[in-house]
């Protein structure tokens, strides 16, 4: 019988041990999906910056080739106004 007795306790022993696995996983999962869910929320931050910040690049590019393409149309017409004058002074 105490052999039966020791059973029953060691059987006891292991069940309790795998009550405490199962309540430290239930923790560990809420730890972790708290962490996933400020991650994803700091991820959803930057990829909103990246955006803005994608976009800002856009408005640059077509400013400076607009700039590029009015400069090139204003050397056009100084060439030509300074032929113009150089004919007029040279009268």
């Amino acid at each position: 019988m105490a052999s039966s007795d020791v059973t029953v306790e060691i059987l006891k022993d292991i069940r309790d041990e795998i009550r405490g696995v199962r309540t430290e996983v239930r923790e560990l999962r809420g730890d972790t999906n708290q962490r996933l869910d400020a991650t994803n929320q700091r991820l959803g931050t930057v990829e909103t910056a990246l955006l803005d910040l994608a976009e800002q690049q856009r408005f640059v590019v077509r400013y400076t080739k607009v700039l590029s393409e009015r400069d090139s149309r204003i050397d056009v017409r100084v060439t030509a106004l300074e032929t113009r004058v150089d004919k007029l002074e040279s009268k």
